[in-house]
């Protein structure tokens, strides 16, 4: 456990934990909305440079914190019900926001 992010580790737990929850792939593709292949490369670590969106996303698929998929705690704890509120509404925030390729034109 440490205080930075560890990638080796947030694929291990990945794995580690879609295992112990008995979920497929595909099963953690559907709850997080992240496609079945992403989930894959996250988990073999072809995809070293996760968004911070993938990390909230597969957290709460796997019900899990994202400080414990990250490495930087040690408790497989769930996700405070307060906090997937405030990750729906960010989320919705970001989705509704033009992208920094639309922006200035009109």
């Amino acid at each position: 456990m440490g205080d930075e992010p560890n990638i080796a580790e947030f694929q291990s737990r990945i794995a580690e934990t879609r295992a112990a929850r008995g979920m497929t792939l595909q099963q953690v593709a559907d709850a997080s909305g992240i496609t079945k292949g992403h989930v894959w490369e996250l988990e073999k670590g072809r995809s070293a440079n996760p968004t911070v969106r993938a990390v909230w996303s597969l957290a709460r698929a796997l019900a899990v914190s994202p400080a414990y998929l990250l490495g930087m705690d040690d408790k497989r704890s769930p996700i405070d019900p307060l906090a997937l509120k405030i990750a729906a509404l960010i989320d919705r925030e970001i989705s509704a926001r033009p992208s920094p390729d639309n922006q200035g034109e009109g």
